[in-house]
């Protein structure tokens, strides 16, 4: 029988959401929706499916001890270290090596350390059926039904179902890379297609193999990673880690994979991506304004709605006669913009960074 282990991916920056993702401390460790850190509810929410001993979570060396401390009754030994960012495919492998280590039989879940997924019964009675689909060849992935036209998100295009159990899981004929508007209107009428969660599971030999057949550098760079933890030699496994090509685990393995079923994501998914995404998870005044606020914020709006407002500290954000703004108020920085403007963030942080500002970075 082999034993489940969860791998919790928790390397991002997270750069839509400055000034309260800095690089010490990103996204995944605010507490943006649900009162505790991102990742503190990640490890809640897979516990019940394997237990604290098989709770992997893999970062950088930057965010180890923020982790550390923010969980900290989970093992140390548990968090493991990416040498580079180098995507998710090394991170996987990386991952998957240091498992097959110390469980050869293993079946793996990977899921990034940063969503919103909603009720927790839900989201384990999903991944067990993914899981129990996973065999010797078959990698699992998670496919969310579409519920509006989303430009943001990849696609999974479905075959045909494998079967009649719940939640519903077919094969996948195709990944399709962000669409514009009137193809995600087309796959949202069609309903075949799915967003693509970033969930996979899968057993550590059959991903092995598939690296082996579609990513030859990453399967070499994943058996000597294996071999040089079994032998304990930190060095080696650091200079194969480094030798993996830079790529996502979708481009080198997952489009390629001739044994992939999609499981219907049936519980309540979000990957709140960017601050307009906080309208999403989070309850609305009667204005419609959403608020995340954290260590005594407060926020004050008059005659002010459709704006999203994320504050830590002790301070009061007051809006006054405006609609339709982000306002994100944290330590040494505050942040105003349109929401239409928020998913480009990443233009002001790299203004930033041409500044010299890493003070605010």
């Amino acid at each position: 029988m082999s034993s489940l282990h969860a791998v919790i991916m928790a390397g991002g920056s997270g750069t839509r959401f400055w000034p309260a993702s800095r690089r010490d401390r990103p996204k995944q460790l605010l507490p943006i929706a649900g009162g505790v850190p991102m990742i503190e509810a990640t490890v809640a929410r897979v516990l019940p499916l394997c237990g604290r001993d098989n709770v992997w979570i893999v970062t950088n060396r930057a965010q180890k001890k923020h982790i550390a401390r923010l969980l900290l009754d989970f093992p140390v030994e548990r968090i493991l270290v990416e040498p580079e960012p180098r995507d998710t495919a090394p991170c996987i492998a990386f991952a998957t090596a240091t498992i097959a280590a110390v469980d050869p039989d293993a079946t793996l879940v990977v899921l990034p350390a940063d969503h919103v997924i909603e009720p927790h019964d839900e989201f384990e009675r999903m991944l067990r059926r993914g899981t129990a689909l996973c065999d010797e060849r078959t990698l699992v992935t998670f496919g969310v039904p579409p519920t509006f036209p989303a430009t943001g998100y990849g696609y999974l295009e479905l075959g045909d179902p494998i079967d009649a159990a719940a939640p519903a899981a077919a094969a996948v004929r195709s990944f399709r890379e962000k669409p514009d508007e009137a193809t995600a209107r087309g796959f949202l009428a069609a309903g075949t297609f799915r967003w693509n969660s970033g969930i996979l599971a899968f057993r550590a030999a059959a991903m092995r193999a598939a690296m082996a057949e579609h990513a030859p550098e990453l399967a070499e760079a994943t058996d000597r990673m294996l071999e040089a933890l079994r032998g304990g030699n930190a060095g080696s496994v650091t200079r194969a880690f480094k030798r993996a090509p830079k790529i996502s685990i979708d481009y080198a393995v997952m489009e390629k994979a001739a044994h992939l079923v999609a499981v219907d994501c049936t519980a309540r998914w979000d990957d709140v991506g960017s601050f307009p995404a906080l309208a999403r998870v989070l309850p609305a005044d009667r204005h419609g304004n959403h608020l995340s606020l954290h260590a005594d914020a407060e926020a004050i709006a008059l005659d002010a709605a459709d704006n999203v407002v994320y504050g830590e500290g002790k301070r009061t954000i007051a809006l006054f006669g405006v609609q339709g703004l982000v306002v994100c108020a944290v330590g040494d920085a505050v942040l105003v913009c349109p929401k239409d403007r928020a998913d480009d963030l990443k233009r002001l942080v790299q203004e930033l960074t041409d500044r010299g500002r890493q003070d605010l970075l």
